[in-house]
């Protein structure tokens, strides 16, 4: 039911806001303002949570809990437009189409399947957060203030960063960029994480806050960018099918991404290994950045001459 109500959430919150507004920038940036906001509510919920559950009991906590949903149930109707049209305002059989037709489709081309590459790499990238890393993390420290910070530097450093990376990634629309090549430089602030990470997982904890804080650069990023990216890539498909199938790549990325980590760290651990795993992930995100930089470079000075 949790995947369900996500899924919703994210279909419905990122569809309205390509439908409703048109320029990438100010799409961008409200993509941007939603992840500060998810993050806000990372770095609050638990906190919060926790001491309503202490303070107040298990009765009054479930009562705030739904409370708040029934709340944004009834607050959601009113402050969003109605009859948002995700397909097309004027559906009919021959503007019409299947998602698997559109993924199809989207493999004759070569920039759709970059983004989509693009995409599902960062979505394994981000997975890393909710298993390896965290794992990882939990293991340097017996502190529980220590091993409190993970989350918590994540979501706060997301929400200090993110309008000054959103500043830059509009100069950067403005000046020609598209949203895969700030994808694709994500990937590489990600693998300079990892390779962070992997320089603070032998017992520099402080280091592998330093490696947060740098993938959260990366998040700050990515986030906002994936919808725009693939809607980007192919303007001419339905809006319904490309958001379909960008939760698709996300969950299949992300689960991946939670899988390897979960299951690769710990079988590395004991052997003090797993710097290794980190680096070939680093390795993963960087050299596609770098490549995708060369080649940007030699079609400028193609161009100049």
């Amino acid at each position: 039911m949790l995947g369900l109500g996500l899924s919703l959430v994210n279909f419905a919150l990122r569809g309205h806001i390509i439908a409703r507004v048109k320029d990438k920038k100010s799409q961008a940036a409200l993509f941007a303002l939603v992840t500060m906001t998810a993050n806000l509510g990372s770095a609050i919920g638990p906190l919060a949570s926790n001491y309503i559950y202490k303070a107040f009991g298990q009765t009054l906590f479930v009562i705030v809990i739904v409370g708040l949903y029934v709340f944004s149930a009834l607050l959601t109707p009113i402050v969003l437009t109605h009859h948002v049209f995700i397909r097309n305002e004027k559906s009919s059989k021959e503007n019409t189409s299947s998602i698997v037709k559109t993924i199809t489709d989207s493999l004759k081309s070569p920039g759709t399947v970059l983004a989509i590459l693009a995409v599902f790499v960062g979505s394994i990238m981000n997975g890393q957060l909710f298993a390896g890393m965290a794992l990882e993390f939990h293991s340097l420290s017996d502190s529980p203030v220590i091993r409190g910070l993970f989350y918590s530097i994540d979501a706060i450093s997301v929400i200090a960063l993110q309008m000054p990376v959103s500043k830059l990634i509009s100069r950067g629309m403005a000046n020609g960029q598209n949203a895969t090549s700030f994808i694709i430089k994500s990937l590489g602030i990600y693998g300079i994480s990892f390779a962070l990470f992997a320089c603070g997982v032998s017992s520099y904890w402080w280091i592998c806050i330093i490696a947060l804080v740098v993938f959260s650069i990366a998040e700050c990023i990515y986030a906002p960018l994936i919808n725009i990216a693939l809607v980007e890539a192919q303007p001419d498909k339905p809006l319904v099918d490309i958001l379909n199938y960008r939760l698709i790549i996300a969950a299949i990325g992300e689960s991946a991404g939670s899988f390897l980590g979960g299951w690769i760290v710990p079988a590395l651990r004991p052997a003090g290994m797993t710097a290794w795993y980190w680096c070939a992930l680093a390795l993963v995100g960087i050299i596609p950045a770098v490549v995708s930089n060369q080649i940007g470079k030699r079609g400028k000075r193609i161009i100049r001459r």
